[in-house]
């Protein structure tokens, strides 16, 4: 049976049911968890400098690096409070499906977990799903999970008090920092 499950983790809200989900099947079976979060590819072609917004690739990797960050730790969390052991982690490459398909394979995990939301593979692949890749590139059985529709999660009640701690102690530390300098 699975022991160890890979849930990429991003943004969208279908993903909030593929990590309860992945919770779910991880108390009934056992398993652990490993969370992964996909960084976006550094130097898209023909976006590298918009005349719009001037930011730095290393801004705007620090800044999906800490965006990344806070999601993985608020699913860890909900993960930690079903009593499941989770474990953080996040890589970026120019193919997300074969990204999360060899960490799967280096992380030694049975199965994948990741949120699709509706429509055809056309639309999914427009919209930058990696479902379709992934399926393709995973060496082990992929859970595609629709968005149940459910309220709980950490996008919604749950979760505002959650980041509202959490913001709050990053304040806390950045004061502390400012008082130590």
């Amino acid at each position: 049976m699975h022991k160890r499950i890979l849930v990429v983790v991003d943004d969208r809200s279908v993903t909030q049911s593929a990590i309860r989900q992945a919770i779910e099947l991880a108390q009934a079976i056992r398993a652990d968890i490993h969370f992964f979060s996909v960084l976006p590819a550094q130097g898209v072609v023909g976006f590298d400098h918009l005349p719009v917004a001037e930011i730095s690739k290393i801004e705007m990797e620090n800044e999906a690096t800490a965006y990344a960050k806070k999601l993985l730790s608020a699913a860890s969390e909900w993960a930690e409070r079903a009593g499941i052991h989770s474990f953080c982690a996040m890589g970026s490459g120019l193919d997300g499906a074969q990204c999360v398909s060899d960490v799967a394979t280096k992380k030694h995990c049975s199965l994948i977990v990741v949120g699709a939301e509706g429509g055809s593979t056309v639309l999914q692949h427009l919209n930058g799903s990696i479902v379709p890749g992934l399926i393709s590139a995973a060496s082990v059985p992929v859970l595609v999970c629709r968005d149940s529709g459910s309220s709980g999660g950490f996008w919604h009640r749950d979760s505002v008090s959650f980041r509202a701690r959490q913001w709050s102690r990053e304040l806390l530390e950045r004061r502390e920092g400012e008082r130590n300098d």
